[in-house]
């Protein structure tokens, strides 16, 4: 038979049977607007609320606040349920994050495991670095969460969703076997490195971006002991764009895998970390020039640099070095900004060029947990910086959390640790959706230390050697658990 009439074709769902008449598109096409009518729009808010210490905190005369630390939240409802993405100037403990979580699921109604609340990882939301004393309290980083989240979730309005990512040369592999035969923390071209910025945005009907999340993998350690509070790239990422759209807007910036990865250029001799030993200690500043630079005094001993004795015996900048310190952080800062308007205005140019949003997006959301054998070091009590085997014993075993919030078809991984590069590559490589992102240092930290990779066991590097994870169990758990969690999200 070489025909059949119209009614007799099967059709499939959803269908518009085209007829001469009309009458079949004109039905179709009314019960397919219909459906589209009981769907909810997917709605957003976003809000951020202010963290930085008050100038009494500052402990040090020549200390001072450069830029402010923000909570931004953003929350998102389908209909049917919510999330909220939150990022933290600095950090979160696992008390903040817990205390944090409760208290906000039980104000906005949404499920705690549809939360992802993460660190910039700024090492300079103190002035005594990342984990010493000066930072916001955990009072005030709990309050400052729940209340981010509370005002956005009063400021939902209707949105587009949209996914995008591009590839940025900023970021350098900061695990290097040298000319002097030593591994340090050094820039490794030739090393892994994922240079990825992914770009979420939720789009009012006026094309106006109610919140962006940024994800790119980066230490921020500009300022790392410099005296100076600041959100460093991340804060001038996220302010750049909350600036260009008239405060309309709040960027998050969220850490990818960056556990062995810096700024390219942060330990230039034209910046602060580099020139830090001589500026602190009353020393000359280091010369500028072109030619081979000394190593900094503090990799001259096999003990090494500590931070914990570094950031308490801090003092006031020399008179006679004052000038050099001045000149030192406002050379910093540019490269500061540098680093984050290239972040930002790439963020822009996705979203106005790229990125193609849609109305829909369910919510899901779910984590498990994992461990994988520990060991301690033998050196414990005087531990070694780098280039030194320690030696270890077994330890107690290591707990690692890793989880899924998906919207629609956008796949936030998270795992609450510092986790190196080339683990997230292999992720979106075995993922099972293309539009994947690994948020890290998420929902408080794992009792690990750095999460390396496989390949990087051999490592003599502060972060390989401090970790307690054995080798060969924490990259294909993390992987194989995120992409179980994917496959479960679609059931």
């Amino acid at each position: 038979m070489c025909c059949r009439p119209a009614s007799m074709i099967p059709m499939a769902k959803d269908a518009i049977w085209v007829k001469p008449a009309g009458i079949l598109l004109l039905v179709a096409a009314s019960m397919l607007a219909g459906q589209l009518q009981t769907k909810p729009r997917l709605r957003a808010g976003a809000a951020k609320v202010d963290i930085t210490p008050h100038p009494s905190q500052l402990t040090i005369s020549t200390d001072s606040i450069r830029d402010h630390l923000y909570v931004r939240a953003i929350v998102v409802d389908d209909g049917a349920t919510c999330a909220a993405l939150v990022s933290v100037d600095g950090g979160a403990r696992n008390s903040v994050v817990e205390a944090a979580i409760s208290r906000s699921s039980a104000s906005v109604d949404c499920p705690p495991e549809n939360y992802i609340i993460s660190g910039t990882h700024s090492h300079s939301a103190s002035t005594g670095g990342i984990g010493n004393p000066g930072a916001p309290s955990e009072e005030t980083l709990t309050s400052a969460i729940v209340s981010a989240v509370n005002e956005a979730k009063a400021k939902l309005q209707p949105v587009r969703i949209g996914f995008g990512r591009a590839q940025l040369d900023l970021n350098v592999n900061r695990d290097n076997y040298n000319s002097r035969f030593e591994w340090r923390q050094e820039p490794n071209p030739e090393g892994t490195s994922d240079k990825t910025l992914t770009v979420v945005e939720f789009v009012g009907d006026d094309d106006v971006p109610v919140g962006v999340y940024m994800n790119y993998a980066m230490h921020p350690i500009n300022f790392y002991l410099s005296g100076v509070i600041s959100a460093d790239f991340p804060g001038e990422a996220s302010k750049y764009i909350e600036e260009l759209f008239d405060n309309k807007t709040v960027a998050l910036f969220s850490q990818g895998a960056s556990g062995d990865q810096n700024p390219r250029l942060a330990f230039s001799p034209s910046f602060f970390l580099r020139s830090r030993p001589y500026l602190m200690e009353g020393r000359r500043p280091v010369p500028q020039t072109v030619g081979p630079q000394a190593p900094p005094p503090e990799n001259s001993s096999q003990q090494g640099f500590n931070a914990a004795a570094a950031a308490s015996s801090r003092r006031a900048i020399p008179a006679e070095n004052l000038e050099a310190y001045r000149k030192t952080l406002a050379r910093t800062g540019e490269y500061v900004v540098l680093l984050g308007h290239s972040l930002a205005m790439t963020a822009v140019r996705l979203m106005r060029e790229e990125i193609r949003p849609v109305e829909y997006a369910p919510i899901w959301g779910g984590q498990e947990s994992f461990s994988c054998p520990g060991r301690e070091r033998l050196d414990a009590a005087n531990p070694a910086r780098e280039n030194v085997f320690p030696g270890y014993k077994d330890g107690p075993d290591v707990n690692i959390k890793v989880g899924l919030l998906r919207l629609g078809d956008i796949n936030f991984v998270w795992v609450n640790g510092e986790v190196y590069s080339k683990i997230a590559l292999k992720l979106k490589e075995a993922a099972p959706a293309n539009q994947t992102l690994m948020v890290t240092l998420a929902n408080g930290s794992a009792n690990s230390g750095y999460i390396y990779s496989d390949d990087a066991y051999s490592h003599l590097t502060f972060q390989v050697i401090g970790s307690r994870l054995k080798p060969g169990c924490a990259e294909d758990k993390i992987i194989s658990t995120a992409v179980g969690l994917m496959h479960k999200s679609l059931k």
